[in-house]
């Protein structure tokens, strides 16, 4: 008895170029979605045009972004405003909460930014991987959960369930840089 595989072979070939293709042209499609949900957080918190932040340079002998094994480790980012300064204050006796989640979702929009410009695009973002929020807050705050969770929501906002989702920690410090109010690290798996 003979078997012929070169049918089968070429069967096979074309179904791993049609699943490709529908990948492809998924993620195209979310591309653009990417962008437009984007600017629509921006606004929300206030940025003309729903542009990004100008990135304020690394203050320190760091970078912003390193990269290793696909996986960018993003440096901690502050929560800086439309107008270009610092969101600063202890949780919540001089920032309330919901000035705060405010806050956490300033610091990750300058995180997109970092993202977007080492990567050049934002749908080479394959998955947010894990947040580490750090809010400043007196001793006996224990709300840093839900102020974290503004940047969680930020993210899954722009980027989509699929690939926002994350895992998390989040924690408080009596005191942080500069005296912000929350600064938030990200590693992020990119394509």
């Amino acid at each position: 008895m003979q078997f012929n595989l070169f049918p089968s072979l070429i069967h096979i070939w074309c179904i791993v170029f049609v699943f490709l293709i529908i990948e492809n042209s998924g993620t195209t499609a979310s591309d653009k979605d990417i962008e437009k949900r984007l600017q629509a957080e921006l606004l929300a918190l206030g940025f003309p045009n729903g542009q990004l932040p100008t990135l304020v340079p690394a203050l320190g002998n760091y970078v912003d972004v390193v990269e290793v094994n696909k996986l960018l480790f993003l440096s901690s980012a502050a929560p800086q405003t439309p107008q270009g300064t610092f969101v600063k204050g202890r949780v919540p006796n001089e920032v309330s909460v919901a000035d705060a989640i405010t806050a956490s979702k300033l610091a990750c929009a300058r995180q997109v930014n970092r993202m977007k410009t080492y990567l050049g695009d934002l749908s080479k973002v394959k998955k947010i991987v894990f947040i580490n929020g750090k809010v400043q807050s007196q001793s006996d705050f224990t709300n840093h959960t839900v102020v974290v969770d503004g940047c969680s929501t930020f993210l899954v906002n722009v980027f989509g369930e699929k690939v926002g989702k994350h895992a998390r920690t989040s924690g408080g410090l009596t005191s942080l840089p500069f005296n912000v109010t929350i600064e938030v690290e990200i590693i992020v798996q990119r394509k």
